[in-house]
């Protein structure tokens, strides 16, 4: 086969093996579900400073899935930390976690997670 031809043929494929590995959601993301996580996520930033909380805000508003919104955590927890401390922040960002559960691929709650023990420390 010609050279030029393979890469046609490779090129037009390219795209369909793309969209056949994405993992779906399990469950259909709904305006209900999007509106309670962004009305967690506001209330979770009512102790920042106004700065962070009108940052914020404006980011949760723009966000159009459930998982732009799960990527947000990473921000509501910056601002959080900055504000409040880390151990604080850690606390609030694992209240949002559950309700990302079946909306976001691969999200599962402390509870279901497939290693959550206390590992044993050994010293060599």
């Amino acid at each position: 086969m010609h050279r030029s031809s393979l890469m046609q043929r490779w090129f037009g494929t390219a795209g369909a093996a793309v969209t056949d590995l994405a993992p779906a959601s399990t469950t259909p993301v709904t305006e209900p579900d999007l509106r309670a996580i962004r009305a967690a996520m506001t209330l979770a930033m009512g102790p920042c400073t106004e700065r962070h909380r009108l940052r914020a805000a404006v980011r949760i508003e723009l966000a159009a899935s459930a998982v732009e919104l799960w990527l947000l955590r990473a921000d509501i927890f910056q601002y959080l930390a900055q504000d409040l401390g880390q151990k604080v922040a850690a606390q609030e960002i694992a209240r949002l976690d559950p309700l990302f559960k079946g909306l976001v691929p691969g999200v599962a709650t402390a509870d279901e997670s497939a290693d959550n023990r206390a590992h044993e420390r050994h010293i060599h």
